[in-house]
């Protein structure tokens, strides 16, 4: 397994959880990008795209979300809001004052993004000047619900039956994980990751990151992702008016470790949209005047983008799709 990185610093929360955060970079950024990573993982599976990201007046920042990593998961009962407040209280620690920030966040640390647009929507534009979000949804994830189809609804079952399996008995559950699904990092223990699998399956802000309209949003998915299906991506892209989407060719769902040359590319397009021109000029306007400058980089985004977004949503579409697509999450 890769070794955990030794933390920069730790960020005490108000229920005892202490976070592990590497910060990397100079004193005097003209960015600051933070990393969310997903379930089950650290924040070393960002470890290549940091060694390699040409950006040297970037500051990067990598947490391990609570219960993951080098970071403890506190008193509080593990959900996707609380990760949210964490990113934020993440933001205020390592982006002072009207440093621009770029959020990133794979699978679970999506989640986190989008669960932060949700509920601290004043971020999004005066602080967050762009997103990219990978292998990750709004919602929908736990098929177990009566939305679903009979078959669909037995898979959902099952996988709360698991999680259960793995709270209640996690010595031998722990043994089955490495045996089917060993990782190249450290796990958290097998109890506490199924707490987190329930918070996943809770997770649905579908109807409330409106105000991600303000900045450009960038959208990578693996084709074949199997764990967060392609279809979670289209409806991010379809809610997103100022969202571009990339499509991974044959692509899974770890997308930072298995497609790490994609994953920086889209990375580096991030970063330069987190720094356009007009954005340098909104600090200067006043609050009419930036919702005047926001609407208009909005409209040119979509606009630029939407012939890409077509070309990704038409290769999507071609794919054959199996038995395995359609009831996989």
């Amino acid at each position: 397994m890769a070794q955990l990185p030794i933390p920069t610093a730790e960020l005490q929360r108000p229920d005892g959880a202490r976070l592990a955060l590497y910060v990397d970079g100079p004193a005097d950024p003209d960015l600051v990008l933070v990393m969310a990573h997903g379930w089950q993982a650290a924040a070393s599976v960002f470890n290549e795209h940091v060694r390699h990201l040409p950006r040297p007046r970037t500051r990067i920042v990598r947490y391990d979300q609570r219960g993951h990593g080098n970071s403890t998961n506190g008193r509080a009962l593990p959900s996707i809001p609380l990760l949210a407040d964490d990113l934020k209280a993440v933001i205020a620690a390592t982006a002072p004052g009207p440093l621009p920030v770029l959020l990133v966040g794979h699978s679970m640390g999506g989640m986190t993004v989008l669960a932060l647009a949700a509920q601290h929507p004043h971020l999004i534009g005066d602080k967050v000047t762009a997103v990219l979000l990978a292998a990750t949804t709004a919602g929908g994830l736990d098929l177990a619900t009566a939305a679903h189809p009979p078959l669909q609804r037995l898979i959902g079952l099952s996988r709360h039956a698991m999680a259960a399996f793995c709270i209640y008995a996690p010595g031998p559950a722990h043994h089955i994980r490495e045996l089917v699904r060993p990782r190249p990092y450290t796990q958290p223990p097998i109890d506490h990751a199924a707490r987190w699998f329930r918070a996943l399956l809770r997770h649905d802000v579908a109807q409330q990151i409106g105000a991600l309209a303000r900045i450009p949003v960038h959208i990578l998915v693996g084709e074949n992702d199997q764990t967060i299906p392609p279809i979670h991506a289209l409806r991010l892209a379809a809610q997103i008016p100022t969202s571009r989407l990339h499509v991974v060719p044959g692509g899974g769902h770890r997308l930072p470790t298995q497609h790490p040359e994609e994953f920086l590319t889209a990375l580096e397009r991030a970063c330069a949209a987190a720094l356009p021109i007009a954005g340098r000029r909104l600090r200067r306007f006043g609050r009419r005047d930036r919702t005047t400058m926001r609407s208009r980089r909005a409209e040119a985004v979509r606009q630029t983008h939407e012939s890409d977004d077509h070309r990704a949503r038409a290769r999507l579409r071609q794919r054959p799709r199996t038995r395995k697509d359609r009831t996989s999450v």
